[in-house]
């Protein structure tokens, strides 16, 4: 006979210590003597430093030019400066995803039209993006979402065949390849967040790549005054007192942070994704559950946690909301979720307040409807959450695939 569960007074299956095992951004004594050092060298506006991070960035990419930022937004308004997205221009881009993707197309005063998404991923569904595309799209913004690299062949393949310049947002996915090539460097432009809880966590950053010179240096116009004079292009020099309004770089400080976590990215990486595929495979051969793996080809970093599809039916109809709730019980963290957002029914786009779409170059009224957007409006109601553990140790991932096995194996407890 089975072992009581937990919600009915039984001995919960995950009883070691959590509280450290998701730990994020870990902050060690290498983390630390760098902070201190840069310090102590009193340059905590300006340094060689940032310099540095910027080389090590690009090498690490292996791409000609990174540009570092004060943070991610401002990496992605550079891009689209630098390819010079402007008034009566729209740029694709997902509404599931943090406003910091989208906003910079309004700062440009372009327009933002939204794409719907896999409803697995979370990423463009490049057939959806082919279909919002119009003669006035200059641009697409992929973002691999959660760290999950999105479809890029595909992606490619449609903006190749209507010219578009493709941006990758990056954020959640640092380290995550595609057909073994890193992400930010399959499109035109790579950008990246340093924000606390991102993979390469620098308290606060960003950072755009790409091999075409020439959109390096504009990006640098935009918000790097100080270094406009130093810049090939001579027609750029006189704006150095100026530069184009915003002033965008980093703090020597998180540089200097920036510097050892990418030191430690791969293995922390790997390990993150070594916790998981042993999660998922300790789980999976269990009736209804089906762990959504990434593709072979593809190594996602998990910025956000992995999700399990969950089937009902072969576990006698139990509610998947008393599933997780039992499995909390037992002192798992899983919980309900699964990709999707609706930003484009906010009030910025509802109310259409911004002064980019007052611009007398708009060639057409790109609307905000429900119903637009229907994969990201509704996500899956089948799915939910594991834990992508950055330090969990065997012993722990074995008591929560216990935990999985306990539940599974005591259904008809559930349903009483």
């Amino acid at each position: 006979m089975s072992a009581r569960l937990a919600i009915h007074g039984g001995k919960k299956a995950v009883t070691l210590d959590q509280s450290q095992v998701s730990k994020w951004p870990i902050i060690d004594d290498e983390v630390i003597a760098a902070v201190t050092g840069q310090l102590k060298t009193g340059e905590i506006s300006f340094s060689s430093t940032i310099y540095e991070f910027e080389k090590e960035f690009a090498a690490y990419h292996d791409v000609e030019y990174a540009l570092a930022h004060n943070n991610g937004t401002a990496s992605i308004h550079s891009a689209l400066f630098a390819i010079g997205v402007g008034p009566g221009d729209e740029v694709i881009t997902t509404a599931a995803t943090f406003w910091g993707t989208y906003m910079p197309i309004l700062s440009s005063q372009a327009i933002p039209v939204f794409c719907d998404i896999d409803p697995y991923t979370g990423c463009p569904d490049p057939a959806d993006i082919e279909k919002r595309i119009t003669p006035n799209t200059k641009a697409v913004i992929i973002v691999h979402l959660g760290g999950m690299p999105a479809e890029m062949d595909a992606i490619i393949e449609v903006s190749q065949r209507y010219d578009l310049i493709v941006i990758e947002d990056c954020s959640h996915a640092h380290g995550a390849t595609y057909k073994g090539q890193k992400v930010g460097t399959i499109g035109d432009i790579g950008c990246f967040s340093m924000q606390a809880g991102k993979l390469l966590p620098a308290g606060e950053g960003g950072v755009m790549i790409t091999n075409n010179l020439a959109w390096h240096e504009r990006a640098i116009c935009l918000g790097h005054y100080e270094r406009i004079p130093h810049l090939s292009n001579p027609d750029y020099h006189k704006y150095s007192s100026t530069c184009f309004g915003y002033k965008y770089r980093i703090s020597p400080l998180s540089a200097a942070i920036a510097r050892v976590q990418l030191r430690h990215l791969d293995r922390r990486n790997k390990q993150r994704n070594d916790n998981v595929m042993y999660l998922m495979d300790g789980i999976s051969a269990l009736p209804g559950m089906y762990p959504l793996k990434p593709a072979e080809y593809i190594f996602r970093g998990y910025y956000s946690n992995p999700y399990i599809c969950y089937d009902a039916g072969e576990l006698s109809g139990l509610p998947k909301s008393k599933f997780i709730k039992a499995l909390c019980a037992e002192g798992a963290s899983v919980a309900s979720g699964a990709p999707g957002g609706s930003d484009h029914l906010s009030a910025m786009f509802q109310e259409r307040n911004h002064p980019a779409f007052s611009r007398p170059e708009i060639q057409r009224k790109v609307t905000y409807e429900q119903g637009d957007l229907p994969h990201s409006e509704k996500p899956r109601q089948d799915m939910m959450t594991i834990p992508a553990f950055p330090v969990a140790n065997k012993a722990l991932l074995d008591q929560y695939i216990e935990a999985f096995h306990k539940v599974t194996a005591n259904v008809s407890e559930l349903l009483e």
